[in-house]
């Protein structure tokens, strides 16, 4: 039986949510992204990282409160109650804003690395969102974080060929609000894109979105200037380079802000 070529091919969109407990706000970001579209199947991660899991199977680790700051012992079955608890807490957010936007959705729970679950995820899904990992020298810090007074999301182009997927999908994630967007390029990243080209002209003639030039598309800048603006949200494309298992490294553990993967979006929108 032949597919009817009115139907939509299903976009899948896989979205990684850890113990930090900050899953809900995490997931409202990644609500104008689905938008009314059905043709996405939305896929939730809980990830069980493997070096938390043996920390807390050491005889104690312990908590610091940063509102009292008293220290108390944390030991391993406290941590598996506290990790089933926020897990609980993911899927039933997950399960709430796949109804909020008409979506279907599953959720699964993972233990193990986190670059390896982002490479098999993002090799797999049209799009992955995840989180930062959270440090305890950023989490114990008393200086505030420097933030846009706009929330902003940033975009970074550097492979024409996978670039318009990414831009697409920052417009989207803004809802549309071009002056939300940053927008950040390599050297001759639009030169072979004319489709791109022109995706560019219409954004830069409303002189809403900020446009900015990186010296290259190492994590290493890109890190360096989401830090810079104190981005809400960074966009990349899922090139060959980038899905290096070392690079996964670094953007999980180095950016404050979530980190959004695009392999593949229709330009139809």
């Amino acid at each position: 039986m032949k597919a009817n070529p009115a139907e939509k091919v299903r976009r899948r969109v896989a979205v990684i949510l850890g113990p930090g407990g900050s899953s809900v706000k995490l997931l409202d970001v990644v609500l104008p992204l689905l938008g009314r579209d059905r043709s996405i199947e939305m896929q939730g991660i809980f990830l069980e990282e493997a070096e938390l899991k043996h920390a807390a199977e050491l005889p104690f680790v312990k908590e610091l409160c940063r509102v009292t700051f008293n220290v108390r012992e944390f030991n391993s079955d406290q941590f598996d109650r506290v990790l089933a608890l926020r897990m609980r807490t993911a899927q039933r957010a997950l399960s709430l804003l796949a109804k909020r936007a008409g979506v279907t959705h599953s959720f699964r729970n993972v233990r193990g690395s986190a670059a390896r679950l982002l490479f098999d995820t993002a090799s797999q899904a049209d799009i992955v969102i995840f989180e930062p990992a959270r440090n305890m020298a950023a989490a114990m810090s008393t200086r505030p974080v420097r933030t846009h007074p706009l929330p902003r999301i940033a975009v970074a182009l550097g492979d024409p060929e996978t670039s318009g997927g990414a831009l697409l999908a920052a417009v989207r994630l803004a809802g549309g609000e071009m002056r939300r967007i940053s927008v950040w390029l390599t050297p001759g990243a639009v030169a072979s894109s004319e489709s791109l080209e022109k995706l560019l002209a219409q954004i830069a003639s409303g002189s809403a979105a900020q446009i900015r030039t990186l010296p290259d598309f190492s994590v290493e800048s890109l890190v360096s200037a989401a830090r810079s603006e104190g981005s809400s949200m960074l966009v990349l494309a899922a090139t060959s380079d980038l899905m290096q298992a070392e690079n996964l490294h670094i953007l999980h553990q180095s950016l404050r802000c979530p980190i959004c993967l695009v392999r593949s979006w229709d330009s139809e929108d």
